[in-house]
């Protein structure tokens, strides 16, 4: 069961942000958007570009874990991971929710592309067009993507600057999925337009987690 707090539809699927087109300067951090003017729900994530190319992550960050405090979710894919973590999905992390769980920014920045619209999800990767998504644009020019989100349940719109710890939406079954589940993954944009994920450390109860297990429990430190 969704809660509450994911039942506002936001209705705009997604737009390019104002003042982000191609070769457009994010003001915070000169990282750069590249997109089409208007997204379709046909679409899927691979078919925009965004983020600086070939931007520098700040590898000092310590990311936040993308749900709330005192709650806990088995990590069911790490890094490399053999099931579907291989090649630009290498340093991405499933985590097993149940639908409904409420999702959070791991890291602040400006919401730069969503969709909610789809309700199918299946173990196929023809499925793979059907998730619905956000994508937050970091300062330093990579994005933070959060995949397989409950329809309706996105509670943020494209250019939004949001908080690191906000309320995104809230976790689903969505797109290529086997089983309910939040895809989290840090991505940089190549110079031949593809995408590759990156490798980053976390910012746990127990200390700085560089290197994800699969199967363990993680818990946001206490504020």
């Amino acid at each position: 069961m969704l809660d509450s707090r994911c039942f506002r539809r936001i209705a705009a699927l997604a737009l390019c942000l104002p003042g982000f087109g191609a070769g457009a300067d994010e003001d915070a951090g000169g990282a750069r958007v590249s997109a089409s003017s208007q997204w379709s729900a046909a679409m899927s994530r691979a078919d925009v570009q965004l983020g600086r190319v070939d931007a520098d992550h700040d590898d000092a960050y310590l990311y936040r874990l993308p749900y709330a405090d005192d709650v806990s979710f088995p990590i069911i894919q790490g890094y490399g991971a053999k099931l579907s973590h291989r090649g630009a999905e290498r340093f991405t992390l499933d985590f097993g929710m149940p639908v409904g769980t409420p999702v959070h920014a791991a890291r602040d920045g400006v919401v730069v592309l969503v969709e909610d619209s789809h309700d199918v999800g299946c173990a196929q990767e023809e499925c793979g067009r059907y998730a619905n998504f956000v994508v937050v644009l970091h300062s330093d020019g990579t994005t933070g993507e959060y995949f397989h989100l409950a329809r309706g349940s996105v509670q943020v719109r494209p250019g939004e600057r949001v908080a690191r710890g906000q309320l995104l939406a809230c976790s689903g079954n969505t797109g290529f999925s086997t089983a309910p589940h939040l895809h989290f993954g840090v991505y940089r944009t190549g110079h031949d337009h593809t995408t590759e994920s990156l490798a980053v450390r976390f910012q746990t109860r127990s200390g700085a987690v560089s290197l994800p297990r699969s199967g363990a429990y993680y818990l946001n430190p206490l504020d």
